[in-house]
């Protein structure tokens, strides 16, 4: 995702999935690749001035088995902004600082966002009965009688 091209709308959503199982217990309760769910919460475009992008987004929710799981979870980025070069276009030529920009915000595709779980969620995880415990079996020695 990036601001350049001035595509991103506040409240667009796009996919994303998980990069590593949820474990409870021993138990995998959400599996790694599970699709999720994300929505960009603020865009600004690179401007006049040397002013940068900036992008900002959530993770709204994972869907597991056919349930959506409420999760909680935000990145950002912001592009480098051109100060240093409008003022010294400033200094030379005053129009020059209105056509400088920074640069676009951008979050590469496999980036990693942490988030948690938003909501209490019942798991009903079966007990498996532990192994059944090996055992040789040895003969017993009879008692020597005393002398």
């Amino acid at each position: 995702m990036t601001t350049k091209g001035k595509q991103l709308r506040v409240g667009q959503r796009f996919h994303l999935e998980t990069a590593e199982p949820v474990v409870v217990n021993g138990v995998t309760v959400i599996p790694a690749g599970s699709p999720a769910m994300g929505e960009i919460t603020d865009v600004r475009n690179k401007g006049m001035w040397g002013k940068s992008g900036h992008l900002a987004g959530r993770v709204l929710f994972v869907t597991v088995n056919g349930r959506q799981i409420r999760m909680s979870g935000a990145f950002d980025d912001k592009g480098v902004t051109g100060t240093a070069g409008v003022v010294g276009a400033i200094a030379l030529v005053p129009v020059a600082g209105f056509l400088m920009t920074g640069t676009s915000a951008k979050v590469p595709a496999g980036s990693i966002v942490k988030s948690f779980v938003d909501e209490d969620v019942p798991l009903s995880i079966a007990a498996t009965a532990p192994p059944p415990l090996a055992v040789n079996a040895t003969v017993p020695v009879a008692p020597q009688p005393a002398k």
